[in-house]
């Protein structure tokens, strides 16, 4: 039997430029097409992550039909799927807050020397993304790919001494044009 512990699906801490985990681009940007190339201009690296990473979940809604007279599940139909991803900013910087506040991408510039910006929050106002999530586990390379994502939780901000100012959101994640909501890509050497 071969030896498959390379294979075994680790992550390090670090994405493939070396410091990246989540990548944010507008819904349309050029999209990856495998798990190496370099991400296009319009990709922006979010900085830091929490130590927890991200967390993607997959959740399904059935009922289950039966016939008269019978125990026996005929059909199980799905009647909601949804993928959602979580995801804490470990950093303050203005790709961040315009995830959070749900303003389009590199529409908050701070301005030089002083790095002075500003934001608002209010009424919900749709703002899509598209999400790359990069994986790096020695030569093995992981990339999902979602092409529209929106911010639908936010965590609330905890303010207190002694601990780091976080900014955690749920991301919902929709399907494009062809129907899916997530490109997973991968390049396993220990395959070829």
């Amino acid at each position: 039997m071969s030896d498959n512990r390379n294979l075994l699906a680790g992550i390090s801490a670090t994405g493939a430029d070396g410091t990246g985990l989540v990548w944010m681009a507008p819904t349309g940007s050029t999209a990856p097409t495998d798990a190496t190339t370099a991400l296009a201009v319009a990709w922006q690296n979010m900085g830091g992550i929490t130590e927890a990473g991200i967390s993607v979940k997959q959740s399904l809604s059935t009922t289950k039909k039966k016939f008269y007279g019978s125990t026996s599940i005929q059909r199980t139909l799905v009647t909601e799927q949804e993928m959602t991803i979580d995801v804490v900013f470990g950093e303050t910087n203005a790709r961040v807050m315009e995830v959070f506040w749900r303003k389009a991408l590199n529409s908050i510039t701070p301005t030089a020397v002083t790095g002075a910006f500003g934001t608002t929050g209010g009424n919900y106002t749709r703002q899509l993304y598209a999400l790359v999530a990069d994986m790096v586990d020695a030569t093995n390379r992981m990339r999902l790919y979602f092409p529209q994502v929106e911010v639908t939780a936010q965590t609330d901000l905890k303010i207190a001494n002694s601990e780091s100012l976080d900014w955690g959101v749920t991301l919902t994640a929709y399907p494009d044009t062809s129907g899916n909501t997530v490109y997973p890509l991968f390049a396993l050497p220990n395959l070829g």
